[in-house]
């Protein structure tokens, strides 16, 4: 058990490094760190899963997760050195990083079976995003605007049924699955300001995006340890 601890200050080290390099505007190093960090989320899964396997569906499902959001990473990173690509990346990372959340609810779903009460929080989640699409003037249009309500829709719905899995069992796993998710619900809020509106400031947006979402990965990859 001492490794995968270990390894979670080493991924909370380099996580920390990516935001002091971002705020000093060291986009390259940054990457670098954030890259090590994404690698750091899946490899606490996977010294999890060998520490306890006793639920290999679980950690299948978060791990492919994972694994697409090193991904969407990848994208969003080399948009940081590529400005130009821009436009085409921030979309290819927004499909990546939904196709992970995706997979984490299905993880979640293994655990006790579907919540069909739950639904509630993606369709409310949907409604949400126009809402905030519309008052916060976003540039966003068409195909891509109805992609980010999708988005926003299965971030709302990934909190709703992680806390019905800390109501169903309120073991620390789940409670750390409830605070990842609510977490990247602020990351990913964060991230739209960033991305979507013609906001001059952004270095209070970008510690908050990031100092949320790092703790939101590496605590979800830790459900799998401690469940």
């Amino acid at each position: 058990m001492n490794g995968i601890y270990l390894l979670i200050v080493l991924t909370v080290v380099f996580a920390a490094a990516c935001i002091i390099l971002r705020r000093k505007n060291k986009s390259f190093e940054g990457m670098i760190c954030k890259f090590m960090a994404s690698f750091g989320f899946i490899s606490i899964s996977v010294i999890g899963n060998y520490i306890d396997s006793n639920n290999v569906k679980y950690f299948s499902l978060i791990c492919i997760a994972l694994m697409f959001g090193f991904c969407g990473d990848v994208f969003l990173g080399i948009k940081e050195i590529a400005p130009t690509f821009k436009k085409k990346l921030i979309p290819i990372g927004t499909g990546y990083f939904l196709i992970g959340h995706v997979f984490q609810i299905l993880a979640f779903i293994s655990l006790y079976g579907m919540k069909w009460l739950t639904l509630v929080c993606f369709g409310g989640g949907i409604l949400l995003a126009f809402i905030l699409i519309k008052v916060a003037k976003m540039q966003l249009k068409g195909a891509f605007a109805a992609l980010i309500c999708i988005y926003y829709g299965m971030l709302i719905w990934k909190v709703g049924y992680a806390a019905a899995l800390v109501m169903t069992e309120a073991i620390a796993a789940n409670i750390m699955a409830l605070v990842g998710a609510c977490l990247f619900l602020i990351s990913d809020t964060c991230l739209g300001f960033l991305y979507f509106t013609p906001i001059k400031k952004k270095n209070l947006f970008v510690t908050a995006e990031l100092s949320t979402y790092y703790p939101a990965q590496i605590l979800l990859a830790m459900s799998v340890a401690f469940r």
